[in-house]
């Protein structure tokens, strides 16, 4: 079995003001998908006892994919979950919608 490796796609503003922010993608079966932790981490979701994010990704409702992966230098880490692009922006739209239908604060 091959292990894929972590390809990294990093975003910066070049503004000192804004974070870089970083995405680990791996390319299964021709298909690209993030590692469920790095989304999750952007969007303040609760982290399991395992450093993943599964039981977030449970609770909204989102599928993803369990794998062992390997970063640039060869180590090989995992399984951690992976997900889709669909299911990165039904994520981004889950978390939208609970956090405007909680109640606010007066």
């Amino acid at each position: 079995m091959t292990i894929p490796r972590i390809k990294t796609v990093t975003i910066d503003s070049h503004d000192e003001a804004v974070p870089v922010v970083r995405f680990r993608i791996v390319d299964i079966d021709g298909q690209p998908l993030h590692l469920a932790k790095d989304i999750a981490a952007l969007m303040s979701l609760p982290l399991d006892e395992d450093g993943d994010y599964r039981l977030a990704l449970d609770h909204f409702g989102i599928s993803y994919r369990l794998s062992k992966v390997s970063d640039p230098h060869g180590e090989i880490s995992g399984p951690v979950a992976l997900i889709t692009e669909h299911g990165f922006r039904q994520l981004k739209d889950a978390v939208i919608a609970s956090r405007y239908s909680q109640p606010q604060g007066v």
